[in-house]
């Protein structure tokens, strides 16, 4: 092993040095002239469209998240890269943040594929290729392609209407060797906002183009109640013919244990051995055997399920997979490959940041085999797995593909990271058009009113009563600190624990036809809500305990714990007061 490297001395001139550059670089991003756009432009090429041996350079347009500290070779080649808001941007919204939220109807959470992805904002393809072409030429050509893709885009599309999305030619590579790779595609989208994160530009591509068949999994079925998951399955057939769609949780009840009341908010804990999402698997297995007919041999696929679904007891270690294989080092080189080679399926898993594409693969496995986190980017690069002899997963890195989709949105929907956020208020203030928070939190308004019906609040009081509430508080000043009450209840909201989802379009009109409609049984059946009716804990979770006396505990940030907090199937809203 090489020893460690020497630090390198940095003096007092240098850092003074280095903050004068920082202030200028600010001065010039404040102006916003022609120069600094054009500089702007000029940092894409030559700083932020990662190479294969480049590394990764700060620049006042761009953003990486999860950055690593240099080792000697390239930790950050995989990172997710994002425009940088200008600070007019920021001070704008943190105005309209202080302004009273007015409530919206139900309806103005019906929105369809077309809200956000328009014609003109499709994602990268790799460009053409054939062997004769070099690895050193083929690169050349790829970077080439995907300049001119972000050039084209940006003068089509205004910055400020565009949402984040991933601008490190890395990652599209890997989505490019996924695709060419696979048999089936499985698109897995958040059940809560399927229309914002389902792109047509890539079904249109594997449909089409690759002649693939594609699979859209809702997963976190948990979270939304069956009706309105019936209706989006039945907009997005309409939508997209040649579409298959599967229902998916990897928490279901018998996945689940009670983790008891704690601070007055009611819980339940991931158990330790955790058991195949059997029902979801099985819906999964019977579309895969539609398509491959007679092409490859799934029978021990099947026996792997029908043998899951055959036990009993929760805490048995049980080892049913037979092979595992991950790929450490990703081969983003060009590639075809025959469909159904030599009677192998090879199933794709591609989709947006924090959708659970991950945790997905683990229970249909029924054990980890791929390490799950709730920051986005935390899968760096595509992992093959093997769920049986003749059976292969690929699981994609998150990818947040170009839309406009506004920013408090996509944060809301977990394409970008909480802990990045330099305004989070807005986004708090989304939810609360809809969602009463400060009934629901049970919380006194901060000017120290007691809370009326029609009160005036806006996302900023909301934050500010909750600091108060939990006892968030500066250091110095002891004053609430409202930042990280802000990053907290965006927590609670993207864990499901505080539930906003949308609805397809016309929902309300038509609620009564999709209450009664045939496929909120099988739903049911799929989040095995029943299963849970033997130890009461349905009858619990719906039960108010109140213990604000209990003392405020400091939120654990792990990505991953044995035994992990998640949301109550069942009564969303319940006691938010001082959770853990």
């Amino acid at each position: 092993m090489a020893p460690p490297s020497r630090r390198v001395a940095f003096s007092a001139k240098a850092k003074k040095k280095q903050l004068q550059n920082k202030r200028e670089e600010n001065r010039e991003r404040d102006k916003g002239d022609g120069d600094f756009l054009e500089k702007r432009k000029k940092n894409y090429v030559a700083q932020h469209l990662l190479t294969n041996d480049s590394q990764v350079a700060a620049g006042p347009s761009m953003e990486a998240i999860n950055l690593q500290p240099r080792t000697g070779r390239n930790v950050n080649r995989f990172n997710l890269k994002f425009h940088v808001e200008s600070k007019e941007e920021i001070e704008a919204r943190k105005e309209i943040a202080r302004q009273a939220i007015v409530p919206e109807a139900e309806s103005g959470l019906e929105l369809g594929t077309d809200f956000c992805f328009v014609p003109g904002l499709e994602f990268p393809q790799r460009p053409k290729w054939d062997y004769n072409l070099t690895q050193q030429k083929l690169d050349m050509k790829e970077n080439k392609y995907f300049r001119e893709y972000i050039d084209e885009i940006e003068k089509s599309f205004p910055l400020a209407e565009l949402s984040y999305f991933e601008l490190n030619l890395e990652t599209w590579r890997q989505l490019w060797r996924v695709l060419e790779m696979t048999d089936i595609l499985l698109v897995v989208i958040d059940s809560r906002f399927p229309s914002l994160l389902f792109p047509p530009s890539l079904y249109n591509y594997v449909s089409q183009h690759l002649k693939r068949d594609v699979i859209l999994v809702f997963n976190k079925i948990d979270l939304v109640p069956a009706s309105v998951l019936a209706a989006w399955k039945h907009y997005f057939q309409t939508q997209f013919p040649l579409l298959r769609i599967v229902f998916f949780t990897s928490l279901p009840s018998y996945n689940l244990r009670d983790g008891g009341s704690k601070s007055g908010m009611k819980t339940q804990r991931r158990k330790g051995t955790m058991k195949m999402a059997a029902e979801g698997a099985q819906k999964l297995l019977e579309v895969c055997e539609d398509i491959c007919g007679t092409q490859v041999d799934l029978s021990a696929w099947r026996s792997k399920i029908t043998e899951e679904m055959a036990l009993k007891g929760d805490d048995e270690e049980v080892e049913i997979g037979e092979l595992i294989q991950q790929v450490k080092k990703p081969d983003v080189g060009f590639h075809q490959q025959e469909r159904f080679q030599s009677g192998m399926l090879t199933i794709g898993c591609v989709g947006q940041p924090n959708v659970g594409k991950s945790s997905l693969i683990n229970a249909l496995m029924g054990k980890k085999v791929v390490s799950v986190s709730r920051t986005p980017g935390h899968t760096k690069h595509f992992q093959t797995i093997f769920l049986t002899p003749n059976v292969k997963l690929c699981d994609c890195p998150g990818l947040v593909f170009p839309s406009q989709l506004p920013r408090t949105l996509q944060v809301l929907v977990g394409s970008y990271p909480i802990a990045h956020l330099r305004e989070p208020y807005t986004a708090v203030g989304y939810v609360g058009k809809y969602l009463n928070l400060p009934e629901l939190l049970k919380m006194d308004h901060p000017s120290g009113e007691k809370a009326t019906e029609g009160q005036e609040w806006s996302a900023y009081d909301i934050c500010e009563g909750w600091a108060i509430k939990r006892g968030f508080m500066t250091k110095r000043a002891a004053r609430p600190d409202v930042a990280r009450s802000a990053n907290h209840l965006l927590r609670l909201i993207l864990e499901g624990r505080i539930t906003l989802y949308l609805r397809p379009p016309n929902y309300k009109a038509e609620e009564s036809k999709w209450q009664s409609h045939p496929d909120v049984a099988e739903i049911t059946n799929i989040q095995a809500l029943g299963q849970m009716k033997d130890d009461g804990w349905l009858e619990a979770a719906a039960e108010v305990v109140d213990d604000s006396n209990q003392e405020s505990e400091e939120e654990d940030d792990d990505d991953e714990s044995e035994e992990e907090q998640v949301p109550a199937s069942s009564n969303k809203f319940a006691l938010l007061e001082d959770d853990d």
